[in-house]
């Protein structure tokens, strides 16, 4: 239905390949007067036990520090961008992905936001070319931090209206939706200050056909909306231990688009991974898939995780990530290898020829003597923790016996296969291939009730859930 709905009504729209994507991003903000600047590595010393998440925060403040005179307050680069925390949501959706691509216009100093609103629309429906007929936007309705009382963001509502956005595709959102808050962390042991102020949005309508109900609009997470940019108008600190908020000496805005989310609108396909990114990958894992008996969705689900997980791999190896191990960014690549792994197995692909292609395709812009190191750097990595994972998988396979000798005949349980997760380290995608080959039902909506239940005591605990898995 959706790919159906982007072929029918949207003529208007030109079909735009990320790389000119991207170029386009860059080449509109440098006609308006801002300095380009290259990209982060993903490994940066202030988030030590993960890797680069921002869209460029962190590489803009670190470059500006190094001089005394920033030349210029306008910046913008394109910014690989890796979440630890959404490996779990890839390939459930038509829009997840671990690692994305995320260019971004900076400005500091006062808070345009009549430019900001102006540049994103040019940029959006001049530039790229998307239909404004199926734009929506969101702006900050108002709301409530700390012991601050929040108005609504008039400013950025009138600028929208000023440049021809009617009043039924202008939607207020709370705190939730467009209010933006830097994420919180530890400073030599104090709460550390937050930036954040608000943000507008702008989404594709893929229109009626594919609600969740009268009451959908931006910010349902049904799949009708896709947000592809958003402007973050920067004006203060958050102290979380006052509780008070505290004007920036130096405010700014950032304008930032999802390559991805904007080639999926662009190429009219229904999902980032049908985008001419990912789609030649997704074929060529999909001509060693061998386990036919598996459902439809789960084979796509297990192809986009191999695709996305891998992709990755690639950028972080290449900007120095290292090996799977226990802790922070080891323990990230560990889980990534484990993944793809898991898939491998669930999809019955043994062929050892299936992975070097693949690295070499994804990494080949590096240069060829750079990719074959990487290659290299990779393959050792798979190598070493293959043999660790294919023991965990022997230990999990008996306990599963064990498990189902208890149940004198019937299958496991949801909190049973929670447990043979976290405390055996068998993925859940294998326990589920592991019971259809024994023709037993997987009770999927029961394990995921013991997860949800299982989360908040990690979070209790003050620990997130990727760190949690088993040193196995």
């Amino acid at each position: 239905m959706i790919r159906e709905y982007f072929y029918i009504h949207s003529q208007q729209t030109v079909f735009m390949e990320c790389s000119e994507i991207r170029r386009q991003f860059i080449t509109y903000y440098e006609s308006q007067g801002f300095r380009f600047l290259p990209r982060a590595p993903m490994l940066h010393p202030s988030i030590p036990m993960s890797f680069v998440m921002s869209a460029g925060l962190e590489q803009v403040e670190t470059s500006l520090s190094k001089t005394k005179n920033r030349n210029g307050n306008q910046f913008v680069l394109v910014q690989e961008c890796f979440r630890h925390f959404d490996l779990e949501a890839v390939g459930t959706d038509n829009l997840h992905l671990s690692l994305f691509e995320m260019p971004g216009a900076f400005t500091f100093g006062k808070n345009v936001k009549k430019d900001t609103v102006s540049q994103m629309w040019e940029l959006a429906t001049k530039i790229m070319g998307i239909n404004p007929e199926h734009i929506r936007v969101s702006y900050f309705n108002g709301g409530k931090i700390g012991d601050h009382d929040l108005p609504e963001d008039t400013l950025t509502y009138q600028a929208w209206q000023n440049i021809g956005v009617s009043e039924d595709k202008l939607i207020g959102l709370g705190m939730q939706h467009n209010f933006w808050l830097q994420g919180g962390g530890i400073n030599n042991g104090q709460s550390r200050l937050r930036k954040c102020g608000t943000n507008t949005e702008l989404f594709y309508d893929l229109g009626s056909d594919n609600t969740c109900g009268i009451n959908c609009q931006p910010g349902c997470r049904c799949g009708r909306f896709i947000e592809f940019t958003n402007s973050l108008f920067i004006s203060h600190h958050f102290d979380p231990a006052t509780n008070t908020l505290i004007p920036l000496d130096d405010p700014f805005t950032e304008t930032v688009i999802g390559t991805e989310r904007v080639a999926m609108i662009l190429q009219k396909v229904s999902s980032v991974f049908d985008t001419e990114v990912y789609s030649p990958f997704i074929d060529t894992i999909h001509r060693f898939v061998s386990n036919t008996n598996l459902p439809d969705t789960l084979i796509r689900q297990s192809e986009c995780v191999i695709a996305d997980h891998l992709k990755a791999l690639c950028v972080l190896a290449a900007d120095g990530a290292p090996p799977p191990g226990k802790n922070g960014r080891e323990r990230i690549i560990k889980l990534l290898i484990r993944s793809i792994l898991s898939c491998q197995i669930a999809l019955g692909i043994s062929s050892d020829s299936f992975m070097s292609p693949l690295i070499i395709s994804l990494i080949y812009p590096n240069g060829n003597g750079t990719a074959l190191k990487i290659q290299e750097k990779i393959k050792g990595y798979f190598e070493s923790e293959s043999q660790r994972f294919q023991k965990t998988i022997e230990r999990g396979h008996r306990e599963i016996e064990k498990m189902l000798a208890k149940n004198k005949g019937k299958t496991l349980s949801g909190s049973q296969i929670l447990q043979l997760e976290k405390e055996n380290g068998v993925p859940h995608l294998l326990i589920e291939v592991i019971l259809r080959e024994k023709d037993m039902h997987y009770p999927g909506a029961e394990y995921q009730v013991a997860l949800k239940k299982w989360k908040p005591e990690t979070v209790k605990a003050g620990f997130s859930d990727w760190y949690l898995f088993p040193n196995r």
